[in-house]
């Protein structure tokens, strides 16, 4: 037995087991039947036994060929499954990935309208924390920070800026924030691994000295930061459009503060191949139509 394995022999042996019949194999392979004959022989040669016998059209196979039937089975069922999770469907699913505070805050909220919009589409929403190498096999829409990939049209979305929430029983406690008194209020910081805390970042962008005695509570993600201001922790930085659904809840309310740049630019990236397919466009032209434009961003 050599080492190169004849993985095509043994997908048609494979199905020539499964099905009994050489015929019933070629014609679901879509080879002919001296090409089953001649990998079945190859199979054969391979492993220097007989695999099965040709009995009045059906097959018998032999001690060593339903041995290796049983053994292939489920690798070849294991295998159909992963291909077909990771083949991109025709179905009418659109997978859409986002960054999670965008998916969680902005996306999923807003679901409803665009399936309202669009019932005809089914929609597989994912999230990621930081960006990631785009692949058609992981989804067909991306909102991303990164500016080009090869093979891929980017859209810009939006160029993300920083303003100042709190709860308004904080707000109603503290009476008045301003630049001035900002030592006396605990500041939610938010830790990226690129940018460092969007705090510091605010602090230098503004021109203002950040006290040595400042009270802060610093979180891994700005998710974290921002539930903690819903309870009246402090004050945090936060994305106006992503946060729409707290403000509009009353969970939130926006400091007159000066706001800053948190060095991300967001767009909305798919493959060049995909700008005819119809079911990609209406997603990607509606969220670019409804991802809201406020007053601070670009």
């Amino acid at each position: 037995m050599n080492n190169n394995i004849p993985l095509r022999a043994l997908q048609i042996f494979e199905s020539c087991a499964r099905l009994e019949s050489c015929s019933l194999a070629a014609n679901e392979l879509s080879i002919t039947q001296s090409a089953v004959s001649q990998q079945i022989k190859q199979l054969e040669d391979y492993f220097l036994e007989k695999l099965f016998y040709r009995n009045a059209g059906k097959i018998n196979l032999t001690e060593a060929g339903l041995e290796l039937r049983q053994r292939l089975s489920p690798v070849f069922y294991d295998l159909n499954s992963v291909c077909a999770s990771l083949v991109p469907t025709m179905s009418g699913e659109v997978r859409v990935h986002s960054y999670t505070s965008l998916a969680a805050r902005w996306l999923v909220p807003n679901m409803e309208k665009l399936r309202r919009q669009y019932p005809e589409l089914n929609i597989n929403v994912g999230m990621f924390q930081n960006d990631i190498e785009m692949s058609d096999m992981i989804a067909d829409i991306f909102i991303v920070t990164r500016e080009s990939q090869d093979g891929y049209v980017f859209k810009p979305l939006i160029k993300e800026t920083l303003i100042a929430f709190c709860s308004p029983d904080y707000l109603e406690k503290s009476k008045e924030i301003t630049t001035q008194n900002l030592h006396e209020h605990c500041l939610l910081f938010s830790k990226h691994k690129d940018y460092g805390l969007d705090w510091d970042s605010w602090f230098r962008d503004n021109g203002v000295e950040m006290s040595s005695t400042q009270k802060k509570l610093v979180f891994n993600h700005n998710m974290l930061a921002v539930q903690a201001a819903i309870y009246g922790e402090g004050i945090v930085l936060g994305v106006e459009q992503t946060l729409r659904v707290e403000i509009e809840s009353g969970n939130l309310v926006k400091l007159d503060l000066p706001s800053c740049y948190s060095g991300f630019n967001y767009s909305i990236a798919y493959k060049a191949s995909k700008q005819r397919d119809a079911r990609i466009m209406k997603i990607v032209d509606w969220i670019c139509d409804k991802y809201p434009r406020v007053s601070g961003s670009n």
